[in-house]
C-alpha cells in the first residue's frame, strides 16, 4: 500500500522557498521601492558619464542659445543703411542718425532712379528724397525685410513730424504691406533645405553604421568616395523635392509673389544643398548613435537659424557675434531666395552669394571626405 504525501493545507503560511519564486517577490526582496529607485538612477548617471558627447550637447545647447538670445540678437535695429537722393541736407543726415537709428551714406544719389537701384541690390534700405530747401518730400524704403522695414517706419515718424517738414509720402517697395509671409516663405525655403539635408543625411549615415549595412557594403568593391556620393544622392534628391513643394505651396497657399525665374532659384540652391549635406556628413562622422546625430545637428542648425538673418536681421546682430554669420550658409541663401522671389534678381545681382556658396559647398565636401574616409577606416 503506497501512502500519498499529505496536500498542502491552504491556509497555512508561505514557506521560505515560495517567496523566492516569481519575480515579483524576488523584485520586493531585494528592498523598497526607494532602493529600486536609487540603483536605477544611479545606472542613469553611469550611462550619462560614459556618453560624454551627450553630456556636453545638453550643456552647451542651453549655454549656445543664451548667449544668442541675451546678447546676439536685439527686437530694435539701429544703423539702419539710408541714403539722401537729390540734394544734401544737414537737417535730415541729424534727424536719420539721431540715436544711431540710421547709417546715412556719404554720396547723394542722383535721381529717385538711382536711389530705386540701391534699394533693389541692397545697398541701402532706406532712401530719403530731399528738396531743395532742404526739407524730405518722400521716402522710399526696402520692404522685402519685414523687420527692417517697420523698425525704418517706426524712425521715420520723428523725421515727417519734424518741425516745419512738409508733408512727407512713404513708399514701401517689393512687399507693401509688410506681409509676414512674404517675408517669411522664401527664408523657410533655405531653412527647410538646411534641416532636411543635414538630419536626414547625419541620421541616414549613423543608422547604417549601427545596422552593420556600412560594413557590409565596405567589403564590395566600391570605393569609399563612391560609396559617400551614394549615400548623399538620395537625401540630395529628397531635399530638392521638399525645396519644390515648399516654393510651390508658398505660391498657391500663401499667396507669395515669385518675380523672378524660380529655376534660377533651384540652381541657385545645388551649392547650397551640397554645402548642407556635406554638413551632415559631417555629423555623422562624430555621432556615435542616432540620438547623438541629432542633438549635434540641432546644436549646427539652430545657430544657423538664428544667426543668419533668416528670422532676424542681420543689422539687429551685433559685430561681437554677427562674425559667426558670414560662416553660415543660409545667412547668403537668404538674400538670394528673397531676391528671386520678392525683387526679381538674377545670376548677374547674386553671383557673390552664389560664389560664396560655391566655395562653401567645395570646402565642406573636401572636409567630409576626409572624416567620412578616415571614419571608415
Amino acid at each position: 500500500m503506497v501512502t500519498l504525501p499529505d496536500a498542502p493545507d491552504s491556509k497555512s503560511p508561505a514557506t521560505s522557498s515560495d517567496e523566492a519564486t516569481g519575480p515579483g517577490r524576488v523584485w520586493r526582496a531585494t528592498g523598497g521601492t526607494g532602493r529600486r529607485l536609487r540603483a536605477l538612477t544611479r545606472k542613469e548617471f553611469v550611462q550619462l558619464r560614459r556618453d560624454r558627447r551627450t553630456v556636453l550637447l545638453m550643456i552647451g545647447m542651453p549655454l549656445v542659445l543664451l548667449l544668442i538670445f541675451g546678447y546676439g540678437i536685439r527686437l530694435s535695429v539701429n544703423g539702419i543703411g539710408a541714403e539722401l537722393v537729390g540734394h544734401d541736407s544737414s537737417f535730415v543726415r541729424q534727424a536719420l542718425t539721431q540715436h544711431d537709428r540710421f547709417k546715412v551714406t556719404s554720396g547723394i544719389a542722383p535721381t529717385e532712379s538711382a536711389a530705386r537701384d540701391d534699394l533693389l541690390h541692397g545697398r541701402v534700405s532706406v532712401a530719403v528724397m530731399v528738396g531743395p530747401s532742404g526739407l524730405p518730400t518722400s521716402v522710399l524704403v526696402d520692404g522685402s525685410d519685414a523687420f527692417v522695414a517697420q523698425n525704418s517706419l517706426e524712425y521715420l515718424r520723428s523725421l515727417v513730424a519734424s518741425p516745419g517738414a512738409n508733408p512727407v509720402r512713404t513708399n514701401v517697395l517689393y512687399n507693401p504691406t509688410l506681409r509676414s509671409a512674404d517675408f517669411m516663405v522664401p527664408a523657410e525655403v533655405g531653412m527647410i533645405m538646411l534641416w532636411v539635408g543635414t538630419v536626414a543625411t547625419a541620421i541616414g549615415v549613423v543608422r547604417e553604421r549601427e545596422q552593420g549595412t556600412l560594413e557590409q557594403l565596405m567589403m564590395t568593391p566600391i570605393r569609399k568616395i563612391e560609396l559617400m556620393i551614394g549615400k548623399i544622392l538620395p537625401y540630395s534628391v529628397l531635399t530638392l523635392l521638399d525645396a519644390v513643394l515648399i516654393t510651390t505651396l508658398g505660391l498657391w497657399l500663401f499667396r507669395v509673389p515669385m518675380r523672378g525665374n524660380p529655376f534660377e532659384l533651384l540652381l541657385f540652391a545645388v551649392p547650397y544643398l551640397i554645402a548642407a549635406l556635406s554638413i551632415g556628413l559631417l555629423v555623422s562622422t562624430v555621432a556615435q548613435n542616432q540620438r547623438q546625430a541629432m542633438q549635434t545637428a540641432a546644436f549646427i542648425l539652430l545657430p544657423q537659424v538664428l544667426l543668419s538673418g533668416a528670422m532676424f536681421p542681420l543689422a539687429a546682430i551685433p559685430w561681437g557675434i554677427r562674425w559667426v554669420s558670414q560662416l553660415l550658409p543660409l545667412t547668403y541663401f537668404t538674400p538670394i531666395s528673397r531676391g528671386v522671389f520678392l525683387k526679381g534678381l538674377g545670376f548677374a545681382d547674386l553671383w557673390p552669394q552664389v560664389a560664396v556658396l560655391s566655395a562653401m559647398a567645395v570646402i565642406f565636401t573636401g572636409l567630409a571626405a576626409i572624416f567620412f574616409k578616415s571614419r571608415l577606416d
